[in-house]
């Protein structure tokens, strides 16, 4: 099994999706820098966080302090305004402009409470709160770190949309350049069933680089890109094969880059062990 011609075809196909994976995963994270994905994520989940869709009331005041926006002059009006917006904010420090905002300080629970009726008018936020100061007896450390946790939890939710929103456009991508490079997992794999050295120069040490990343492939000789026969292929029935090896493709960036990085070294580690003394006593490794 170590040296089988099936290892070889996996090592093969996952170095493929990781060439992919890489060059997708580039391109998307240099989208994402150039329209502030993030950023612009995490404003809208302070938004439906402080029940504040028109940026006027809590939201802003956020924003305007310095322990979360330190970047910015602290004087914006409306979301256009935010010339520095925040990519990331640290839920301590949320606590602590939230805690500041609602003008609250230690006292006396009733006097707490009071504080933030004068302050908070949102019913929902303002219930939240003055349920946080009950519960922690008016202690302002202890509600601190409520706020904290109740923000952390939110911005889970925050972190599945922004993960929703790259896997979507990483997909796209992928797909685009899988059709466009003529990358199918099928074709790969065909070839590299009938011609297993393709796979033997493939290492764990292989650099990448969001440059040559799939001029790697190609080095290797690889089934990638267009010829006459792909052509003629894609205009037969062949082009079904054709079609289904660029979505598996495709779908396999998903996964990330980190993820087939991990699983080649593993099967490449898996490779270079040979067979164990007990298969070599049994025969075992003589078949393999």
């Amino acid at each position: 099994m170590f040296n089988s011609t099936v290892l070889d075809v996996a090592i093969g196909l996952i170095f493929t999706f990781l060439a992919v994976s890489f060059a997708v995963g580039a391109i998307v994270e240099a989208i994402a820098s150039a329209m502030q994905w993030r950023s612009s994520t995490l404003l809208q989940g302070i938004k439906n966080l402080l029940n504040d869709q028109s940026f006027s009331g809590l939201a802003r005041s956020i924003y305007n302090h310095a322990l979360v926006n330190p970047q910015d002059a602290g004087t914006a009006e409306s979301e256009k305004a935010l010339k520095h917006p925040p990519a990331y904010m640290d839920p301590r420090l949320f606590a602590d402009a939230l805690v500041d905002v609602a003008k609250v300080t230690q006292d006396s629970p009733d006097k707490m409470k009071s504080t933030i009726d004068a302050n908070i008018k949102d019913p929902q936020l303002n219930s939240l709160l003055k349920g946080i100061v009950d519960q922690t007896a008016g202690d302002l450390g202890k509600m601190r770190e409520q706020i904290a946790a109740w923000f952390n939890n939110s911005m889970d939710r925050v972190s599945g949309s922004y993960k929703r929103k790259t896997q979507f456009w990483s997909f796209a991508i992928a797909l685009i350049m899988v059709i466009a490079l003529n990358v199918s997992a099928i074709s790969v794999g065909e070839a590299l069933w009938l011609q297993p050295m393709l796979a033997k120069s493939i290492g764990p040490t292989t650099n990448l680089d969001p440059a040559g990343t799939l001029a790697v492939l190609e080095k290797l000789d690889f089934p990638i890109g267009w010829s006459d026969a792909a052509l003629k292929d894609l205009q037969s029935w062949n082009g079904l094969q054709l079609s289904a090896g660029w979505l598996i493709t495709a779908v396999a960036t998903l996964f990330g880059a980190p993820f087939w990085f991990d699983l080649l070294e593993q099967f490449v580690r898996l490779k270079g062990s040979g067979p164990s003394p007990a298969e070599k006593r049994s025969g075992a490794g003589a078949a393999s």
